[in-house]
């Protein structure tokens, strides 16, 4: 994921990403979101629930250790949550199967065979086109 995305992140929920700043012998936040910017979105409403969750209902603070992307579907490993929280985080994860993880997409998205990503047919094209080479087409 972008920095700028990241540092939004980070800047809008404290609490949750409170590990970034932490070295990797405590945290692999320390590397900031280990997917792509289509899952943003899906990872700002997660947030912004689990937090909302935290706040008004009184549930434990959960920080997020990891945050990246595993056989083509998004993991959040968090350390604190409760069984309603992983529920939450578990619906995020099954979600992120049906939304390309490059542009965000959920329009015609699968999950691609070998190193599985999870990609629109647009970007599925565009990667496939830059990987034989073909950049210039890549492009359009």
């Amino acid at each position: 994921m972008k920095r700028v995305l990241q540092l939004k992140l980070y800047k809008k929920y404290p609490k949750i990403f409170k590990q970034q700043k932490l070295p990797m012998t405590k945290t692999c936040m320390c590397w900031g979101f280990e997917c792509g910017d289509g899952w943003y979105w899906l990872i700002d409403h997660l947030c912004s629930q689990l937090q909302w969750d935290v706040d008004r209902n009184k549930r434990p603070q959960l920080e997020a250790v990891q945050v990246k992307e595993k056989f083509g579907t998004l993991r959040f490993y968090a350390d604190g949550s409760d069984d309603y929280q992983e529920g939450m985080i578990a619906l995020a994860e099954f979600m992120s199967a049906s939304i390309c993880e490059i542009c965000g997409s959920t329009d015609k998205v699968k999950q691609t065979t070998g190193w599985i990503t999870t990609l629109c047919p647009k970007c599925k094209k565009s990667r496939q086109e830059t990987r034989t080479g073909n950049a210039a087409t890549a492009v359009k």
